[in-house]
Order: C-alpha cells, then structure tokens, then sequence
C-alpha cells in the first residue's frame, strides 16, 4: 500500500508503528490479564497526533488531515484494540468540545484532555435506545441554573476512568415541554451518578459502564453547543468514529496476517512447514486479501473527507467492510494457529475477541447497510 501514501505519510506510519511497538506492545499481556489500562502513558501516545490531530491548532491541537489520523488509529488496532477504542473516544470528546465549547469549556475540559490530565466519556447509548439514537429518555428537566438529570446510559466505554463526559439526554421545559436532545458535559467533581462496569468479552483492558443519574444537578453553563443541538453534534462525532473504527480493525486485520504468516513459518507439521501446505496458503492469502481491501476503503474514506466531502457514505461503507473483514480474518488466523490459537497466551485469541467488537460499536454492520440502502436507494428502511 506505500504506493497509495505520500513520503510524510509513510514516515508517520512508521513512526507510530515503531513507538507503539517499542513502548506499548510489552504491556499489553500484562493489562489484558489484570483488566488495566495505562492511562498515565497517553500523553506520550498523544504526543504521536492520537486525540490532538482532530483538533484545530488555533484550539491546542495538531490539525491532521484525515488520512493522517487514519494511520494512526490503523496503527493502534494493529497494536492492541483496547488501546484504539480508548484514543478514539477520547478524540470524539475533544472533537465536540473543540466545535461547539465556549472558551470556558475549552479551558476546563479541552485543554486537559489534550495534555492527557483529564479523560472523557462519550454516552449517546441507553438499555432502550441504542441504534435508536433519536429515542433517548434520559431527560434533563430546567431547573434554577441548570437541569436535574434522570436516566441511564450503557456501554459506556472506560467511564470509570474519566472524570467527565458528555451527555446525551432530551431538554424538558418546566412545562415539560420538549426541547430536544442537548448535549451537556457532567463533571464528576460538581454532578454526582453512578458509574458501574459490566463485563465483556473484547477490550479487556477497557470499561464497558452503565451510567446512573438520579435528580443529578448539570449547571446550565455545562451546555455543550445549542439547546436541542446534540443529536447533531453526537452523530458529527460518531461518523469520524467509524472511520476510526474501521482503520482500527485493518489494523487488527493486519495483525492477523503478521502473526499468521510467523507462525505458519515457524511450525512444522508432516516433516515440513504449515506454510507449504495449499489449505494454510489459501487461508493466509485470504487475510492478506481482506487486509488490503479493507485498507482501500478506509483510506478511500479519509481522501473524501480531506476533500471537503461529508463522507458518511464512504465513512460508512468503510465501517461496514472493515468489521465484517476482521472478523473473518481472526477467525482464520485463529485457524491456522489451531489449537494454540485458543490459548490466552496467543495474540490471536485476543484478536479473536477484540473482531468481534468491529460490527457493533458506532453503527451495527446492520446499520450501515441501511445507511448506504438510503443512500443508494433514496428510501429509509428505519423511519
């Protein structure tokens, strides 16, 4: 693929891809098996462009083009997924802050976060409104100088690690009347809920929370953007985030093909190397073969955006094969590996885990076929 990237392009893949090897990769056994993550080595990682490349450099941030921030979250999920969904939620917070804080809010939550001193959560998601995002029931009723919240939110990524958020609930009138989905940013320091893990299965070295708010008090000053502005700015926020997604499991993908292809060199089976077998060349050149396509797509949705198109179609599309791919591919290069594949001391048992979360977060596989269907089609098969 160098062909399809610039001199700078290459360079910043092979930086990133060497620090995160060199600095990273030798942690991640060790966090996956205690359920930690090492939040105080993100600063170094955002000094790489992670969370700052999405943010303007009049903001504090780095102001990388799309293809840019493309590499780099292909490199983290090449790394370790727990690591990708970690740096691409904190760039979808700072993101929103950056587009629609005041100066007061950019300097209480945006500049933290890009020095890596304060960590967000990002809660669109509740137990009856997921893919739904336009029925939320988290309300947030005016009261004198702010809102008092009622709801919950769920699957909400690494919420036990962050000292704040952004949250998606519906503005009600003291008449309650309804003035629509409102972003507000909640600061455990001034607005108390509760915070709670469910286990999970990919990512484990991440959180996977529900949120409780019970009358928690949001001071008005804590808006994000307009009164009924949210669900614009949280879906602004999730389309980059797929992409994110996406480029993550090329990544994982890739990883899948690197670890194969040592393994299927290294073990002997019937007097000779795996890799002379037909049957372990055919499943090997199949991940090469989703790994490449993936990569185009991805890439190919990142040249839109830098073009000045919305991309949500290529954004989507992207979303949908990439997920789709690294699925596949885990699942082969968990068969190549055989039985050692399904041992936890094998990184394609983590690979395996980690797939399976590709088609689900920001937009089911499902999703986004009925996205693209409109798209083609002129016809919405959800309302």
């Amino acid at each position: 693929m160098s062909a399809l990237l610039s001199g700078e392009e290459l360079a910043l893949r092979d930086s990133v891809r060497a620090f995160l090897d060199r600095k990273i990769a030798p942690l991640v056994r060790d966090h996956e098996q205690a359920h930690t993550f090492p939040w105080d080595l993100l600063p170094e990682v955002y000094a790489c462009g992670y969370v700052r490349g999405g943010v303007p450099e009049a903001l504090g941030g780095d102001e990388f083009p799309m293809i840019a921030q493309a590499i780099l979250m292909e490199e983290a999920g090449r790394c370790w997924g727990s690591l990708r969904t970690t740096v691409n939620v904190q760039g979808m917070v700072a993101r929103i802050v950056a587009a629609a804080g005041t100066a007061e809010q950019r300097e209480r939550f945006l500049a933290p976060v890009l020095a890596g001193r304060r960590f967000g959560w990002f809660a669109l998601t509740e137990p009856g409104a997921g893919s739904d995002a336009g029925s939320l029931r988290t309300r947030a009723k005016r009261t004198a100088g702010g809102f008092i919240v009622n709801g919950s939110k769920i699957y909400i990524t690494n919420a036990l690690g962050c000292d704040f958020g952004i949250l998606f609930a519906r503005v009600v009138g003291e008449d309650d009347a309804d003035e629509g989905v409102t972003a507000l940013l909640v600061d455990r320091a001034e607005s108390a809920y509760g915070v709670h893990d469910i286990p999970h299965m990919p990512l484990r070295a991440t959180t996977s929370c529900e949120l409780t708010f019970d009358d928690t008090f949001v001071p008005e000053t804590n808006v994000l953007g307009e009164i009924g502005g949210g669900l614009a700015l949280g879906m602004g926020a999730v389309n980059v985030g797929r992409l994110n997604m996406a480029m993550g499991a090329v990544g994982l993908s890739q990883a899948c093909l690197e670890e194969s292809i040592r393994f299927c060199t290294q073990r002997e089976q019937f007097g000779k190397p795996l890799a002379a077998f037909q049957l372990v060349q055919q499943m090997v050149v199949e991940i090469a073969t989703l790994t490449e396509t993936s990569r185009l797509l991805g890439y190919q949705a990142a040249r839109a955006i830098d073009a000045g198109e919305p991309g949500r179609y290529e954004c989507s599309m992207a979303k949908l094969y990439c997920g789709e791919s690294a699925g596949r591919a885990a699942t082969l290069a968990l068969q190549v590996h055989g039985g050692a594949g399904l041992m936890e001391e094998s990184p394609v048992e983590r690979y395996f885990r980690d797939a399976r979360e590709a088609t689900i977060p920001e937009g089911t596989s499902q999703i986004q076929i009925l996205h693209l269907g409109k798209a083609l089609l002129g016809q919405s098969a959800m309302r």
